[in-house]
């Protein structure tokens, strides 16, 4: 493999599955993509406290890193709180499924009614 084959574009791709490395390939390894998800408007509705969590699967197991959001009190209007995570995810040799995943807290309901992004960087 040339050298500019190693660019991290070509590990982007493979973080997604978007390329399938045969089993000697060493690219990735060693490396960490930083995972950023963003949900910049959801709310919780609920009777106890609403609140919402959000995390990152990495080929179906959930990441122990966590974004997450409460309210002081159980509210008589539900506001927007915008949530953030950003987590590191080791690359290995092959490719990698990387999904988003949400929960209410303490029974509540998670609205997400506007656009939320996934990003990774090397």
């Amino acid at each position: 493999m040339r050298a500019d084959q190693r660019h991290p574009v070509h590990q982007l791709l493979f973080l997604y599955g978007n390329a399938r490395p045969q089993p000697d390939d060493p690219r990735g390894r060693g490396t960490t993509a930083i995972i950023t998800l963003n949900v910049p408007n959801p709310y919780a509705t609920g009777n106890d406290i609403p609140g919402g969590m959000f995390g990152v699967t990495v080929n179906g197991k959930v990441s122990p890193v966590v974004a997450s959001f409460t309210y002081n009190e159980t509210p008589s209007s539900f506001g927007r709180i915008p949530t953030t995570l950003v987590v590191g995810i080791p690359l290995g040799n092959t490719a990698q499924t990387i999904q988003a995943v949400w929960a209410g807290v303490r029974g509540s309901t998670v609205i997400i009614d506007s656009p939320a992004s996934r990003s990774a960087v090397f």
